[in-house]
Order: C-alpha cells, then sequence, then structure tokens
C-alpha cells in the first residue's frame, strides 16, 4: 500500500524506501518501533540491523530497579516495539517472521524480526497501523461512557493471538482488586528509592530530553513540572495516590487484566505483544488506556491478586480502558539513538527458537504487489 500520509511519526515524512536494500528499509521501519509503550517512558530498547534481519536487545542502563525489579515491564516493552516493527512492515508490504530467544543472554539480545517476501496489506493491518502514533496513555480521568458493544471480546482475541489472556474484572471483584492497587500505591510511594528513580525520569514540561515523563502527561502546567521532581523526592504523596487509583479502578468502565500461563522471560514478552495489540485495537475505537502496575510489581501483592481472580494464569498487567480528552505525546528518541549499528550485508546467524512464522499469526496473506510508494 503507498504511503498516505496521514500517520506520520517524527521524521517520517519521507516515503517508504522501497528501492533501497533491507537494511535502509529496516531503519525506516525503526520509527514506529520505538513509539511503543515503556514504563516512566525509559524506551528501554537497542536495535541492530543486518542485511535483512533486526536484532531486538533490551538496554540495561534503561532498567528501572525500583519501579520494576524483575525486568517485567522492560521486556514486555520490547515485545511491544517487535508488535509495531511487524505491523509497519506489513503495511508498507512485506511480511516478516520473527523468534523469540529462549533463554537469557548475556548481550540482552531479546528477538529477532525478519523482513521476507512482499505482500499485500489488509484493512485489518490498516487499522492496527494507523493506530500506532495515536496510541496514548492517559493519566487523566477518563468519562463514563461504555466501551463500544463487543470491543472487550474482541480484545480478547487479539490477546489470544500472541498466547496470553485477557478479562475484565468484574463487579464482585472490582473493590478488592481495587484496594490492592490501593495498597501497591501506599507500598511503592513509601520508598525513598522509589521516589528517586521516578524523580530522575520525571521532566520539565520544556525539556529537550527526549526520554522520560514531562508533567503535562499528569497535566501539570509548566511551573508545577518545573518544582515536581524535588516534590517526589522529598514528599510521600501515597495516601494521596492510592485514594486516586482505588477511586480510578472503582468506577471506570472498563478495568482488565492480561496473563499468561507461565512467567519467564519469553511470557513476558509475549505479554508486551498482546498487550500492544491490544491498545491498538483500542486505540482504533477511540479508547485511552493507563495500567495499574502496583500489584503486579509486588509479589505478596500479585499473589493476592490472582487469589481475588481465581484465575490459574499469571496476571501480567491491570490497566483500565476508557473514553477521555485527547492527550499530548510523550517524546520519543530518534531512530539513530537507538540503532547501535547497521550492516547492509547478510545478517541472518544461525537460528534461536523459531517461532510460529508471521504469515500463520497475524501478518498479511500473500497476495497481489501493492503499488511503489
Amino acid at each position: 500500500m503507498a504511503w498516505s500520509g496521514r500517520v506520520v511519526p517524527g521524521g517520517a515524512e519521507r516515503a517508504f524506501p522501497a528501492s533501497a536494500g533491507a537494511a535502509e528499509q529496516l531503519r525506516f521501519l525503526l520509527q514506529w518501533a520505538v513509539l511503543a509503550p515503556s514504563r516512566h517512558n525509559a524506551q528501554p530498547w537497542l536495535f541492530e540491523i543486518g542485511g535483512d534481519e533486526v536484532r531486538v536487545y533490551a538496554d540495561p542502563a534503561r532498567a528501572l530497579a525500583f519501579a520494576d525489579p524483575d525486568g517485567r515491564q522492560l521486556l514486555m516493552s520490547c515485545g511491544a516495539a517487535v508488535v509495531n516493527l511487524r505491523l509497519a512492515a506489513a503495511h508498507f508490504g512485506r511480511a516478516t517472521s520473527a523468534e523469540i530467544v529462549p533463554a537469557h543472554r548475556r548481550d540482552g539480545l531479546l528477538a529477532r524480526v525478519r523482513l521476507e517476501e512482499r505482500c499485500a496489506s489488509t484493512p485489518d493491518v490498516e487499522e492496527m497501523f494507523q493506530a500506532i502514533p495515536r496510541r496514548r496513555t492517559n493519566r487523566l480521568p477518563l468519562d463514563g461512557r461504555e466501551p463500544p458493544e463487543g470491543l472487550v471480546t474482541a480484545l480478547l482475541r487479539e490477546a489470544r493471538r500472541e498466547g496470553a489472556g485477557l478479562r475484565p474484572v468484574d463487579g464482585s471483584e472490582r473493590r478488592a482488586v481495587a484496594e490492592l492497587i490501593a495498597e501497591g500505591d501506599r507500598r511503592q510511594w513509601a520508598s525513598p528509592r522509589f521516589r528517586a528513580e521516578l524523580a530522575a525520569w520525571t521532566r520539565p514540561n520544556a525539556s529537550a530530553r527526549r526520554d522520560g515523563m514531562p508533567g503535562y502527561a499528569h497535566g501539570m502546567s509548566g511551573a508545577a513540572a518545573l518544582v515536581q521532581p524535588l516534590v517526589v523526592r522529598f514528599r510521600n504523596p501515597g495516601p494521596d495516590e492510592a485514594e486516586r487509583d482505588r477511586r480510578r479502578a472503582t468506577c471506570c468502565r472498563a478495568l482488565l487484566v492480561l496473563s499468561t500461563p507461565r512467567d519467564g522471560k519469553r511470557d513476558w514478552i509475549a505479554a508486551g505483544e498482546a498487550l500492544q495489540r491490544v491498545l491498538l485495537r483500542a486505540t482504533a475505537s477511540g479508547l485511552f488506556a493507563s495500567w495499574f502496575s502496583q500489584p503486579i510489581e509486588d509479589p505478596q501483592l500479585r499473589r493476592e491478586l490472582r487469589g481475588v481472580l481465581a484465575e490459574p494464569d499469571l496476571p501480567q498487567v491491570v490497566f483500565r480502558l476508557g473514553y477521555g480528552l485527547e492527550v499530548r505525546p510523550v517524546p520519543r528518541r530518534p531512530v539513530d539513538e537507538v540503532l547501535r549499528r547497521l550492516e547492509a550485508g547478510p545478517g541472518r546467524t544461525a537460528a534461536l527458537a523459531l517461532r510460529t512464522p508471521a504469515p500463520a499469526r497475524w501478518a498479511p496473506p500473500p497476495g497481489e504487489q501493492p503499488p511503489a510508494p
């Protein structure tokens, strides 16, 4: 499909380089990969390109030792980036295959994505692709309108495509889950180390930094955003945060839990892939999301959450969905800053734990070649 200009991440005004080599095409596609969500907008990913292959690495320098002690959210963010990359490739007429590294590697390699044959895009791919730059984490209040009928069922299907489960928190469970979220707030905010880490990633509204959380993402004025890092470091707002999040979890129209059957690193990457697909589908319907990580990052609260839900699977993320005011996007680092190697020649190496190829999962089926952009 030709580049339409309707969806333009920063610096992507030029057309897809259809006549260039695979390495340059992959570099172009990374503009969508870096739009994936991440805790504190830390953007904890690095990429290497060799020929027709992108290698996705975790960036340990951007790990959050106190907000994400196990690295779960870091790997989920990298999984979300993989989804964006593959959707962008499909939009521009290229199928992909992917493999996830089955075990920990000292070099941080998590996944490989390879360009395959040309293919036609589909309406489903287009809807998801167009949602990538429109997706926002909305940390402001959401209104009381009901999500579209059938949307939660559609989101469940998206999660299942990546091997994850998704279920709404029903009325009988809502109060107990909201209390666990509030208790998680109290525990996190009571830690000076957690507050110092958050302050380090908090940015003034006019900051030139391309990572972290500017104050406007929380509805702050320029003056309030300037002093927020000091406020966070030296004041414990845990009781206020707990009350706010309890109210939001109790009153939102859709409170959802995404889970996986197991709890290893591959499962966290799969959870990130599933979450991103869910978020993009919700965005396409005009909804915003924000999540409650508090009861997931505390082992005791996570066990209690699992008990409240009476589910055999492991909860990976709790989040709310709803309609709200449009919010500004938070900044993203340019591709050149996260791409640490580009080699135009052959880059494939021996296969690692190859997963089901993309065409069997969600890449568009073979068909008539799209017109050149």
